[in-house]
């Protein structure tokens, strides 16, 4: 397998989320949590530089102490704009009044503050957003929470699209089809494509396993292209990854949305799945795993093209391709960032 040279920087914070701006430069988000932990919760923006092998900061907004770190953010498809999930202090949460969801604009210089709303349900301080995404317009966005909160969300004007939906489970991951008509919502043991306009449900996958016939989870769930020969749609597959049940080894299987049957399945790693990544071509897929390996795959074949060993030395947490899909960057609660 080919080898790819990898610059990596310490940023001073265990990272949760992770973004491209319209610039291509890395917004990343984290921190140290509600409390005098010492280390602050932020949002910061990173130039890559490859001269200098090194990320340079060009700002950064600190958030309040008493709130939480952000838990995932989305950046915005054609503004210089995003959306991040970030819980209010604890007596915000028992009130029933955390605005957790909260819209950022970018300037030269500064990361502004903007509309705040809520978008979990739960008055439990261990629960938060764990996934959100943009539409590929733009003018929705779609949340899921621990507590298995689902909200879709109208942009900029933050009013729902339908009221929130109690998945019963912890939503793992979401997204939109390439038409924004389709949702698909994945839970450990069931993934749900509903129609956006008006929740109902198209169809339901369950009983997560591998070819073998071994229990697993679904993990996370996107729309991409198809390996169907006949197939001339850019989004009429959707992928997941599967960990199984042990959490000893990792899948992808992409299924046709015509039909919903299996196209393939393909082992990844000996390991569980912790972040997953489309390229925006949709040409690949990246996914790290709990032994802190990265594996990039075509999205085609399902095949492993690369392998990327002890790529951090904690948690890998987040992954992103770059606009123009020529760096691959993670990073993780080792506070660093790296790019390959």
């Amino acid at each position: 397998m080919a080898k790819l040279e990898r610059y990596t920087s310490k940023v001073g914070f265990p990272v949760a989320c992770i973004g491209i701006t319209p610039s291509n430069d890395v917004m990343l988000g984290g921190g140290g949590g509600p409390g005098r932990s010492g280390v602050q919760n932020k949002l910061a923006i990173y130039s890559m530089s490859d001269s200098t092998k090194s990320l340079q900061q060009k700002c950064e907004l600190v958030l309040k102490s008493d709130e939480d770190a952000p838990t995932c953010l989305a950046m915005h498809p054609k503004e210089k704009a995003l959306v991040a999930s970030i819980n209010g202090s604890s007596e915000d949460i028992q009130k029933g009044s955390n605005k957790n969801f909260r819209v950022f604009t970018l300037t030269k210089s500064r990361i502004k503050t903007g509309k705040t709303t809520k978008s979990i349900c739960s008055s439990d301080q261990i629960d938060y957003q764990k996934c959100i995404r943009f539409s590929n317009t733009g003018d929705m966005v779609a949340g899921g929470a621990t507590d298995g909160t689902l909200s879709v969300i109208k942009y900029p004007s933050l009013k729902p699209v339908s009221p929130f939906i109690d998945a019963t489970d912890e939503i793992n991951d979401v997204d939109f089809g390439a038409q924004d008509r389709w949702l698909a919502v994945a839970t450990d043991s069931e993934i749900k494509v509903l129609l956006v306009a008006d929740s109902s449900s198209i169809k339901s996958i369950r009983d997560p396993h591998t070819v073998s016939g071994e229990r697993a989870a679904f993990r996370f769930a996107r729309f991409g292209i198809s390996s169907l020969p006949e197939s001339k749609a850019q989004t009429d597959a959707l992928y997941t990854v599967l960990n199984t049940r042990s959490r000893k080894s990792c899948y992808i299987v992409q299924w046709d949305t015509q039909t919903w049957s299996r196209i393939s399945t393909r082992f990844i790693a000996h390991s569980a799945a912790t972040t997953f990544a489309m390229s925006n071509k949709g040409d690949l897929l990246a996914l790290a795993t709990a032994s802190l390996q990265i594996c990039i795959c075509d999205a085609r074949t399902l095949k492993v093209l690369l392998r990327i060993s002890a790529a951090h030395s904690f948690a890998i947490t987040a992954l992103t391709f770059d606009k123009d899909d020529k760096r691959l960057i993670s990073a993780s609660a080792d506070e660093t960032c790296q790019w390959r």
